[in-house]
């Protein structure tokens, strides 16, 4: 299986989103239709409710020791926003590698019907959207439209060169450990809700069960590939995804630093604040995604499962299962 190193043809959005290659009107409209079924389930959801400005929005417990950083309330409450705001980031980023690598290389995975890759492409876009959406309501001084550029983690031509890059297999590897990670937020947020939004914590529980269905899919598509190819393609494949996670937490590294610069300059923190605050450990998530992961993972008897499995948590710290 040769990767597609061809130039790729569709235009780019600024906030690291595809937009739709050319197609003919009965497939826009079909789109369009399926688009809005997605969206119904979010539009119920109600976007006016307040988010009190003076109130944690999600965990701190969540990124890290905040006490340890010596804030006043003002500062703590503000950087708590930050945090959020750069989890939204997180997860528009990315929704755009599924959905960008679904319409280019969807072909590449026969064994996923049209219909199973148009209704993930349509979900991922969703929750691109509404992640946005919630931007602007967490700071619309920094976001100050639904569809404002993302701050913090800006998409460059090393997410393309990637996507271009990456097998078939390498690619479900990293989609399902980045949805398994989603999919323990709310978990996070059910341990503090007093520290937690409402808006935000409705938001976090809707994408988990959407991803869930993603998962599978991912879980399935992994499954198939291993039966029909040779095993030591397979383990190459599966052994590929370690170097295109170090070039995604290099990506979140340089965005986080983003993230300090800003809240170093808005909050008038020192430099040992913001020293501290650079030297943040994984997410919650992080963790409890990659426990469950990587048991998933080795589970399934994936071939180069186990080397892969041995990184990951040698590098969040998470002990076997």
């Amino acid at each position: 299986m040769r990767p597609d190193v061809s130039a790729d043809p569709e235009p780019r959005s600024d906030e690291g989103s595809p937009r739709a290659p050319p197609h003919d009107g009965a497939a826009a409209a079909g789109e369009d239709r399926l688009g809005a079924a997605v969206r119904r389930r979010w539009d119920r959801i109600d976007w006016a409710r307040p988010i009190p400005p003076e109130a944690l929005v999600i965990p701190e417990a969540h990124y890290m020791d905040v006490a340890g950083l010596g804030l006043t309330e003002r500062q703590r409450v503000a950087l708590n926003r930050l945090f959020a705001c750069f989890t939204c980031e997180l997860f528009i980023h990315f929704e755009g590698y599924v959905i960008r690598y679904l319409e280019r290389s969807a072909h590449r995975a026969p064994y996923l019907s049209a219909p199973v890759v148009a209704r993930f492409v349509a979900e991922e876009r969703t929750h691109a959207e509404m992640f946005r959406r919630l931007l602007h309501r967490l700071r619309p001084d920094l976001y100050p439209t639904d569809a404002a550029p993302p701050r913090f983690l800006r998409w460059g031509r090393g997410d393309d060169a990637a996507l271009r890059l990456a097998p078939t297999g390498t690619f479900f590897v990293l989609a399902w450990y980045f949805e398994e990670i989603t999919l323990f937020v709310p978990r996070a947020i059910e341990a503090r809700p007093d520290q937690s939004a409402a808006l935000v914590a409705e938001i976090m529980a809707l994408h988990a069960r959407e991803e869930a269905p993603h998962v599978a899919i991912d879980e399935r598509a992994l499954r198939h590939l291993h039966e029909r190819c040779p095993r030591w393609l397979a383990a190459i494949q599966t052994a590929l995804a370690l170097p295109f996670l170090v070039y995604v937490d290099g990506l979140i590294g340089e965005a986080w630093r983003r993230l300090v610069t800003s809240a170093g300059s808005e909050l008038g923190l020192d430099g040992a604040q913001q020293r501290r605050l650079q030297a943040r450990a994984p997410t919650q998530s992080d963790r409890w995604g990659t426990e469950s992961f990587t048991r998933k993972l080795e589970g399934h008897g994936l071939a180069g499962a186990r080397p892969l499995c041995w990184a990951l948590r040698r590098a969040l710290r998470v002990d076997a299962a």
